[in-house]
């Protein structure tokens, strides 16, 4: 079997939109991996051939994650085996083992056919978008994208480690468990090619990568590799390599997290330092943002002011999360959660456990009623009270 090779210079974003990736443009059917059968058999890993189009080639399956799934089961979406995530749009991610420490578990991958050949010398922008999965002690480089003009069959879980031209910049390390970051280039076709698989093709020793910090909040253990969300793949041509960008997506409404701009005025006192501090959070999320750190450390540094200084924090929820609890009853802790984390993190700077308790609301007492996507971030949050 003769296989042609891709070669991708790859870009780096921070936050993305939410919106449908444009299906008139993509040659990639089921980009966003929201056209599924199988809802009643989605309850364990390796359930990728679920998704429309959507296969793996090697005997190792890759994942799919929804929201459908039952709660119950290890799949299901934002929360899940591999960490904690909600899609970029719709309801649904794929999932991939990128490396493995010792190469002890087998890589995964996905693969599918475009809906036209590519033609000979034509260019086209390749892009999709990863978060490192929670749970994850790894974070590595190597995202990259591969095309044949056949399909790839393995019967085997070994990995596919194809001989590919690869420029430095795909050794960048993506590390953030928490928004959804664009990998993308131009690939010059050979001919004819209409397959792509998803995946790492680089050696276990060549693949680039580092300790990745298990989140706040997060209590279940790290696994010894690198595992990644996939979603909203596209595969278009394009006139020129400059034309094809990760930037054409801006802030997600549901990755948005709303903080006050400014900082705390000096000269407060403790107990007015820390009642100031709210800590927000991104749709569906239990663990605290990296970017709300400094309001907690601001909470920290007023107990730390004042020893015999105690507090209450309450969670909340905004009114979609509230709501989608109907369906999904893993969800009800969600405000309490958020609560929790908050604490842990306090603890995990050396604010006593016994100096705060938790208090966990519904959506019934919103910060901000308009019911605009701005508004609702305002309600995703947990308030401090000095007790």
């Amino acid at each position: 079997m003769r296989h042609i090779a891709l070669p991708l210079a790859l870009f780096l974003v921070s936050q993305l939109t939410a919106q449908p990736i444009d299906t008139a443009r993509t040659w990639v059917v089921n980009g966003d991996f929201e056209q599924w059968e199988g809802k009643s058999k989605l309850k364990r890993a390796g359930g990728i051939q679920y998704a429309k189009g959507w296969s793996s080639p090697t005997s190792k399956k890759a994942d799919l994650f929804s929201e459908s799934a039952p709660f119950e089961s290890t799949v299901s979406a934002p929360k899940n085996f591999a960490g904690e995530q909600m899609a970029l749009s719709g309801s649904n991610y794929a999932g991939v083992r990128w490396w493995s420490y010792q190469n002890k578990e087998p890589r995964t991958y996905i693969q599918t056919q475009l809906s036209k050949k590519m033609k000979k010398d034509s260019l086209y922008c390749v892009r999709f978008y990863v978060s490192l999965a929670d749970l994850s002690k790894y974070a590595t480089g190597e995202l990259g994208a591969w095309f044949s003009k056949e399909k790839t069959e393995k019967d085997d879980p070994a990995s596919l480690t194809y001989e590919v031209t690869v420029p430095s910049v795909r050794t960048k390390i993506y590390n953030d468990m928490f928004s959804w970051l664009g990998v993308c280039g131009t690939y010059e076709s050979k001919g004819n090619e209409e397959w792509m698989i998803i995946g790492n093709f680089a050696g276990t020793d060549k693949t680039d990568n580092q300790k990745a910090k298990r989140p706040k909040g997060e209590t279940r253990p790290q696994v010894f590799s690198a595992y990644y969300y996939i979603d909203n793949v596209e595969v278009y041509p394009v006139k020129n390599r400059t034309s094809c960008s990760c930037e054409q997506l801006k802030d997600a409404e549901s990755e948005y997290i709303f903080s006050r701009k400014g900082v705390t005025p000096p000269g407060l006192k403790p107990k007015d330092k820390a009642e100031r501090q709210t800590i927000y959070f991104k749709r569906f999320q239990r663990m605290v943002d990296p970017s709300m750190e400094p309001w907690i450390e601001d909470v920290k540094e007023a107990m730390t002011e004042d020893p015999a200084m105690r507090i209450e924090l309450t969670g909340h929820f905004d009114a979609v999360e509230m709501d989608r609890t109907r369906i999904r009853p893993d969800l009800q802790e969600l405000s309490k959660e958020r609560a929790e984390a908050v604490r842990d993190a306090l603890v995990e700077m050396g604010i006593d456990a016994g100096r705060i308790t938790i208090a966990h609301k519904d959506a019934s007492e919103p910060a901000d009623d308009s019911g605009t996507e701005v508004g609702m971030s305002k309600n995703r949050r947990v308030n401090v009270l000095v007790k």
